[in-house]
């Protein structure tokens, strides 16, 4: 597994680019504007130091953020962090794009564990994407209870960089049943002490001035790219990119749950486990509370309770590979390369079928087309054939 870069999602009012060196003289035109930070940086774990009641969660959350913060190319943010900042990353031999979410929807299918859920696939060039399909982009979590998210805004800390964000994402590339798979995921924040000494006081790169007009030009071709069908009434949308934050080792994330008192007795960590497989994170915290005051606060590096779990997943993680190759098969074969895939909890089997309504690209022209050139000659040839 290689973690290759990340960002956070933050939220400015003024319509601008920000990127490294000086303030470029471009301005987008008026439109619904994005901005994200890679590589931004987790918030740190920092806890109070003792019990807080806390209030409940309440308010609006977003069922995919990255689909509610850029529904016009939930996967745009991804590949254009990668860009800026592994450019020489190649995505020659890369068969599978997606995030934790719909890898990790296959893997419950898989395991005879899955609820319901919609996925859109697309070929660019030779690799499979995959996509939340949400009955609306801006879906909200309904019935919204418990502590999931005022825990962390008690127990965590965003970096002085970072202070605006809202979102860490990480994007990491492993290689799995022969399957080169690139995989974004939302991370809850990392563990201070588990960072290396020489990376400690780490600061990122400031581009040098070819790679400014370079990343001006690309943000000025996704500004007059053509709208996404599915929003006819949205304007185009511009990501606009500031570089902030540390590199974060993938050793020192962690994942978060937290859970009543009352169910301790309960083994949510094996709960958890393919989730926290499918994105590589070794730490787990769990913390229990007595009506919002958290007495029991469990950080556990699960690391070699991963190893045992993968071994004793055989089985599920083989039907898990042959479900994703066969998945990745059709998709190549279809005429244009697009497919929906839907599973009712109330059935044992998948539907793979044309996507209904409009659907436009996961990604923008421009990008489709730079995918597209650096493939080269291996366009259009299926490993699985």
């Amino acid at each position: 597994m290689q973690y290759l870069t990340s960002y956070n999602w933050v939220s400015e009012g003024e319509h601008k680019i920000i990127v490294p060196g000086k303030e470029p003289s471009y301005r987008p035109y008026s439109s619904l504007l994005n901005e994200f930070l890679p590589s931004g940086e987790p918030p740190a774990w920092t806890p109070l130091s003792k019990p807080t009641q806390l209030r409940a969660d309440s308010g609006i959350y977003f069922r995919d953020l990255n689909s509610a913060r850029h529904p016009t190319y939930p996967l745009e943010p991804m590949i254009r962090a990668i860009l800026m900042d592994k450019p020489d990353f190649s995505v020659e031999d890369l068969d599978v794009v997606a995030c934790g979410s719909t890898l990790g929807n296959l893997l419950r299918f898989a395991r005879g564990k899955s609820p319901s859920f919609r996925m859109l696939i697309e070929v660019i060039g030779n690799t499979v994407f995959f996509s939340r399909r949400e009955n609306s982009p801006k879906e909200t979590i309904q019935d919204v209870q418990g502590f999931r998210h005022t825990f962390p805004e008690a127990y965590t800390m965003w970096g002085e960089s970072v202070q605006k964000s809202e979102s860490h994402q990480r994007i990491i590339n492993f290689d799995f049943a022969n399957m080169n798979c690139l995989v974004r995921f939302e991370a809850d924040g990392y563990l201070p002490d588990l960072i290396p000494e020489d990376l400690k006081n780490q600061k990122h790169p400031i581009s040098s001035d070819m790679e400014l007009e370079d990343l001006v030009s690309s943000f000025q071709a996704a500004a007059i790219s053509t709208v996404h069908p599915a929003f006819p009434k949205q304007k185009s949308s511009v990501l606009r990119i500031s570089k902030a934050g540390r590199y974060i080792p993938q050793c020192a994330i962690f994942d978060l749950k937290t859970r009543s008192a009352r169910k301790t007795d309960v083994n949510t960590l094996s709960e958890q486990m393919g989730r926290l497989w499918i994105r590589q994170i070794p730490n787990f915290v769990l913390a229990y509370h007595k009506f919002g005051k958290f007495d029991d606060i469990r950080v556990q590096d699960v690391r070699e309770e991963m190893e045992h779990w993968e071994e004793s997943q055989q089985p599920g993680l083989q039907r898990f590979a042959s479900l994703l190759q066969m998945v990745i098969s059709f998709a190549r074969s279809a005429e244009d390369g697009k497919l929906e895939l839907e599973h009712d909890n109330d059935e044992e089997i998948l539907n793979l079928r044309n996507p209904g309504g409009i659907v436009g690209s996961v990604l923008p022209p421009f990008l489709v087309d730079n995918w597209i050139a650096q493939r080269g000659s291996d366009v259009g040839r299926s490993s699985y054939a």
